[in-house]
């Protein structure tokens, strides 16, 4: 339950209590029969000094109150709106290559008829796949992946097959796989899967960027009476798949980085159903923390804010549009651009407070190397990631900013063990002193309901009474001393017999600022206001008869 309508539900605490002690310490049951019984019974009930902080203690931990060094209050908002991995900006696409050698290849070296072992070599270099034609990668230093290799030989010689990546490299040894053909009737077959990736360095610069240079190495050793034809074959399939990267260099290219469009809740207008209220120096700020090596510009496609007043969304144009997004240059490391949106590049933003901002929406493309560029690099930790911070110094106005809350309540179970009897009770006055050492004040009315919610009694009369009176202000919209305001509320006992079918409490608060919302005040973390309810039960027994 809110803190800032404590007061309210603590009048219907006491009554509570008050019904509990009351049946304890005296026994209608055990009265004597010529008895007139004309008791009045005065307590204190509730005594309640909150300051402050102590009403705004409610909000979670992702709103916090927070105060300069005079003790001055600014609310502060703050949610990440989307966050983009490595893994969703840029990805590595599998790789396939192909390769073989014919018998025409050893026939033309004098294999098999003049020497019985004869070794041929082939380096191709093939073209990375890459993501983007722009990309122009340097190297590759690998987390994982998965190195297919497929063999197939129809040469009647055993022999051996090297396959080598001279510019892939790990502690200055190149990657590399040996087969053993090791049947001589041409039906060799061989697969395998190797996941060993990790930790080496592809450089993509030799002879040019994007390139992969590979050697083949084919050794064949004769078997006696076996020939050789011009259609025999060794076939070779190189395929690498589910590739990641520790970190990539090059240029990037300009690349639309995926940006989910999220929406920010502004949960302290979640209770206000209607009323003004106005702050002087609302601010918005993104954060953009960016840990890729890659600079962007962002572009926001939409923007738009949801107003509880009209429970609608308004859209705005969003003032700083694109916004250019600075990059880190050492790895490991974030570089941060921010952006504010004030009263003074953004005016309107006074309005939009007005009108009880619940939800801030943002659509966001963003492309990489725009408008400038410089050498990037990416890592597997890098994140892309945008904040929504709203910070609302608590200096300005309220004219009937309205609250609501619903409270369970049933007045039946506090008579567990006997029948509700509320004739013996003739009436309840509930004696309400504050002192306000804050700038508001206040309307109440509790709505006492049953379980659909009709309204079967009110706790004020006049309506929207007001029980909180302003404290006094001195200059620049600051408290100077407190004030006393005493009301009285008598419950009579046919009032009192609507509690029985009682199941809701309705609590409204009608808070305005001080001279009905016309003056701007500033709220500082030392203000308090001080609560006593008395309650005074006058009830009557008249018996003339025993039992």
């Amino acid at each position: 339950m809110n803190k800032k309508i404590l007061f309210i539900v603590s009048l219907f605490t006491l009554a509570i209590w008050t019904s509990s002690c009351y049946k304890d310490k005296f026994d209608l049951d055990k009265l004597s029969t010529n008895i007139n019984w004309n008791p009045n019974v005065a307590v204190p009930a509730i005594h309640s000094s909150l300051t402050i902080r102590d009403l705004l203690a409610d909000y979670d931990t992702n709103e916090v109150f927070i105060y300069d060094q005079t003790g001055f209050l600014f609310l502060m908002y703050h949610k990440q709106v989307f966050s983009v991995p490595a893994s969703d900006y840029i990805t590595l696409p599998d790789q396939n290559y192909v390769e073989n050698f014919t018998g025409t290849e050893f026939i033309a070296q004098g294999f098999p008829t003049t020497v019985s072992t004869k070794t041929i070599t082939k380096s191709y270099t093939f073209s990375l796949s890459v993501g983007s034609i722009s990309d122009s990668f340097d190297s590759i230093l690998f987390k994982s992946g998965t190195f297919l290799l497929d063999v197939s030989s129809t040469f009647q010689h055993t022999g051996t097959l090297l396959i080598t990546f001279p510019t892939m490299k790990k502690n200055g040894v190149p990657y590399s796989k040996t087969v053993n053909i090791n049947l001589d009737d041409g039906s060799f077959i061989y697969n395998s899967s190797f996941n060993d990736f990790t930790g080496y360095t592809l450089d993509l610069t030799n002879p040019t960027s994007n390139q992969v240079p590979v050697d083949f190495t084919l050794t064949l050793i004769r078997t006696i009476g076996n020939p050789v034809v011009p259609g025999d074959q060794t076939n070779i399939s190189l395929s690498f798949t589910g590739l990641s990267y520790s970190m990539l260099w090059g240029n990037i290219g300009q690349r639309i980085v995926p940006i989910q469009e999220d929406t920010v809740n502004v949960k302290l207008f979640n209770s206000t159903i209607d009323g003004q209220i106005y702050f002087m120096d609302p601010k918005f700020r993104l954060y953009v923390h960016n840990s890729f090596g890659v600079p962007l510009q962002a572009f926001f496609n939409s923007f738009k804010i949801y107003s509880s007043a009209t429970q609608t969304y308004n859209p705005y144009v969003f003032p700083v549009n694109p916004l250019n997004i600075s990059a880190p240059t050492i790895p490991g490391t974030s570089s941060l651009t921010s952006v504010q949106l004030d009263t003074n590049n953004f005016p309107l933003i006074r309005n939009i407070i007005s009108e009880f901002p619940r939800y801030v929406y943002l659509q966001t493309i963003a492309t990489t190397n725009m408008p400038t560029s410089q050498y990037n690099y990416i890592m597997d930790t890098s994140r892309f990631s945008v904040d929504l911070e709203v910070e609302l110094p608590l200096w300005g106005r309220a004219q009937w900013w309205k609250l609501q809350d619903t409270l369970d309540f049933d007045f039946s179970e506090y008579y567990k063990d006997s029948v509700v009897d509320l004739d013996n009770i003739e009436w309840v006055n509930f004696h309400i002193n504050i002192t306000n050492g804050m700038p508001t004040e206040a309307g109440v009315q509790m709505y006492l309901t049953d379980s659909l919610y009709n309204v079967l009694d009110t706790l004020f009369i006049p309506q929207n009474m007001q029980i909180i009176e302003s404290a006094s202000l001195g200059q620049n919209g600051i408290v100077s001393s407190p004030t006393r305001k005493i009301t009285d509320v008598k419950y009579t006992g046919e009032r009192l017999s609507h509690l029985l079918d009682v199941k809701k409490f309705l609590v409204r608060g009608y808070v305005k600022t001080t001279n009905s919302g016309s003056t701007n005040v500033r709220f500082y973390e030392y203000y308090d206001i001080d609560v006593k309810v008395g309650v005074q039960v006058q009830a009557k027994v008249n018996t003339y008869e025993d039992l």
